[in-house]
């Protein structure tokens, strides 16, 4: 059989997941794969199933690794594939049936080195949510032939940059393919620091720099677990492992005349994941991790790699207080309290469209105009309350949204499905249930 995909799971011990991740692989309606499984030697049972579903289907392959890292795992898997694709499906993810089936031909089709697609978030709750979610910022990008010269940043056949692929697009490989003789022949491999953090992020930007046909397609098939508390983005103790992949970038870069021209975008980058990890780690480190924050970027500012025309305003300003004093950042930026996200949820826009959202059956269907009165009646009368105990105490007055630290995370949740049918109910109560089909639409077409 010629295999048309290779498909790489690494694992450790990801046993609360593992089954549901193979059968979305193995049951492909695209038939030429080879599925590598690379597991670190799991101990709670992931290694007994893959050894078993390896006996029920040929094209599984079983590779057992030291446990060293994420990236180490992947560069296996890399080696070992035969393909003429590359597939990622993480251990705690799953799969569209016809995901490889479509994107396999749209690749081979297009002779692209790199595919990506749209992903939905999922959420293990009572009922398992969905989230779709874009790959690309920028809407631009999507269905278009984006075809480079080698290391070029300009696009042959339109205006569109590498550097404006790498500032509005998502650090994530597992949605599309890769091509494995691109992969080879650039000799592009996954960096290998210990532990698992954040490896994809180096991958994702030395195949972007090196890559010449580049393709986005608007449309999810990848399921992406959002509550694997075992994963990096949930470890508060990691918090340096995004300086390790920085640096891992920026070595590659150097070593490598024809992209030293990426140097500026991805100082600008790590600006913004370093400020993502401070929202992200214990506030125990938030002192010292500044203190890395400002070391690291006095050195990009004294090797002139720093482009201020690509920051806003508000970034510079984050920025030069970081180079100026940790300190004074951490007294300014992060010490505020947080409860952003939780003031837009409380919002009666949101709680009227959470509400629609979950009538999802007949009975909850029939009951939804008595829980959309009940609500806002409830939300009235909370206002009135909150109002009557500021005139008799000024200091229960809220803040100002944006004077709390998770402000930017909370403007996120005004483009939510839920808060966009609030709010249009509340603009057009009449007219709403007309509105419904074109704000889900735009929902699903990410425009605002």
């Amino acid at each position: 059989m010629s295999v048309k995909v290779s498909v790489i799971i690494p694992s450790l011990n990801s046993i609360a997941y593992y089954d549901e991740c193979i059968k979305s692989v193995m049951k492909q309606s695209l038939k030429e794969l080879e599925i590598i499984c690379v597991d670190a030697n799991s101990t709670d049972g992931t290694l007994e199933l893959i050894k078993k579903y390896q006996k029920e289907d040929e094209r599984i392959k079983l590779i057992i690794s030291d446990k060293k890292s994420y990236g180490y795992q992947m560069n296996l898997g890399i080696a070992a594939a035969n393909g003429e694709y590359v597939g990622i499906v993480e251990s705690d993810d799953y799969i569209k049936e016809n995901m490889y089936k479509e994107l396999y031909a749209l690749a081979k089709n297009k002779n692209l080195d790199i595919l990506r697609s749209d992903i939905y978030n999922f959420y293990d709750k009572e009922k398992r949510e969905f989230e779709y979610s874009v790959i690309s910022y920028d809407e631009k990008f999507y269905h278009k032939d984006l075809y480079f010269e080698s290391a070029g940043a300009v696009c042959k056949n339109t205006a569109l940059t590498k550097q404006e692929i790498l500032k509005n697009s998502w650090n994530m490989n597992p949605p599309g393919l890769f091509s494995l003789d691109f992969l080879r022949k650039s000799r592009l491999k996954f960096h290998e620091s210990a532990g698992a953090s954040y490896q994809d992020l180096g991958f994702w930007f030395i195949t972007t720099v090196s890559a010449c046909k580049i393709y986005f397609h608007k449309k999810a098939y990848y399921y992406y677990r959002q509550d694997n508390m075992g994963s990096s983005c949930n470890s508060k103790e990691k918090v340096y492992c995004l300086c390790d992949e920085y640096s891992f970038i920026k070595n590659f870069l150097k070593q490598k005349e024809e992209f030293k021209q990426y140097a500026f975008v991805l100082a600008y980058l790590r600006f913004g994941s370093y400020c993502w990890n401070m929202n992200r780690i214990d506030e125990n480190f938030y002192f010292e991790f500044l203190c890395q924050f400002q070391k690291d970027f006095q050195k990009i500012v004294n090797d002139d790699e720093l482009d201020r025309a690509l920051f806003l305003p508000w970034q510079l300003e984050i920025l030069d207080t970081i180079l100026r004093s940790p300190q004074e950042a951490l007294d300014r930026y992060y010490t505020k309290l947080y409860g952003a996200i939780d003031r837009i949820k409380n919002q009666l826009s949101y709680k009227l469209g959470e509400a629609i959202l979950k009538a999802n059956s007949p009975l909850k269907f029939l009951k939804l105009p008595f829980t959309l009165i009940s609500l806002a009646k409830t939300h009235q009368f909370e206002q009135k309350v909150l109002q009557f105990l500021i005139r008799l105490e000024p200091k229960f007055k809220p803040l100002d949204l944006e004077k709390y630290a998770d402000y930017e995370e909370a403007l996120k949740i005004k483009k939510h499905l839920s808060y966009r049918l609030g709010q249009a109910l509340l603009k057009n109560p009449l007219t709403f249930i007309f509105k419904i089909p074109s704000i889900y639409q735009n929902f699903k077409k990410g425009v605002s």
